[in-house]
């Protein structure tokens, strides 16, 4: 399911910046688990996807270019949006460059 969200707005196949939104960060995909009900990112933060939304993130590569906002995850590679709620934070690290 491909939704728009979070400031994020696509237009023409470009992904709109991102980095303005103060919730917003740009990460990596390091692994997919559970069946796509977990997903965690390269700081180590791991993020529980909503039920509607796992079929999707399993289709997900790693090391993808991953918008993590307040409440979902943005594949900016595959231009795919999904509802997700932050269970265990990162650790601070440089973000990861966008595509």
């Amino acid at each position: 399911m491909i939704r728009l969200g979070c400031a994020a707005l696509l237009a023409g196949g470009l992904l709109l910046p991102l980095a303005a939104h103060a919730d917003c960060h740009y990460r990596r995909l390091d692994r997919v688990s559970n069946e796509g009900a977990t997903v965690q990112l390269d700081d180590g933060s791991q993020w529980d996807v909503s039920d509607y939304d796992r079929n999707e993130v399993n289709g997900w590569e790693q090391d993808a270019t991953v918008t993590a906002c307040e409440d979902e995850l943005i594949n900016t590679e595959l231009h795919e949006s999904v509802e997700a709620r932050e269970t265990k934070r990162g650790d601070p690290v440089p973000e990861a460059a966008p595509n």
